[in-house]
């Protein structure tokens, strides 16, 4: 299967926030950094039932995993209660890509409570 122009395109870009982030063994927090706990998490094989990672509030959507080894790259975040979709990574319902499907608590909106979908990647050692 050929995979169109722009998701690819979209598919490199993750890949490259993936290469630039930095190791976790090489990474100190910084104080403004936001934790996020995700829970009831389901996906391919293997997928851990709870994943935590960091990333300071003005990052992309990529977070640093602290619990093992890679990136979470959120591609949609909705409402858990309503359904209201927040965002949405224009295509990826389209490139049959495994995502993981989790609960999030929201560290930026206290109180709201998500359903959030992402691409598990590896971390990429310099």
């Amino acid at each position: 299967m050929t995979l169109p122009r722009p998701l690819l395109a979209l598919v490199s870009g993750f890949a490259g926030v993936a290469a630039i982030l930095p190791a976790q063994a090489a990474w100190a927090a910084p104080s403004d950094t936001l934790t996020y706990h995700l829970t009831a998490c389901s996906g391919p094989p293997g997928t851990p039932a709870i994943i935590d990672g960091v990333k300071q509030p003005h990052e992309g959507a990529a977070l640093r995993l602290t619990t093992m080894s890679g990136n979470f790259i959120f591609m949609e975040a909705s409402d858990a209660t309503t359904g209201e979709v927040f965002f949405s990574t224009p295509g990826f319902q389209h490139n049959n890509l495994s995502l993981v499907t989790c609960e999030l608590d929201n560290p930026r909106n206290l109180g709201e409570h998500d359903l959030v979908k992402g691409l598990l990647t590896p971390a990429t050692r310099p």
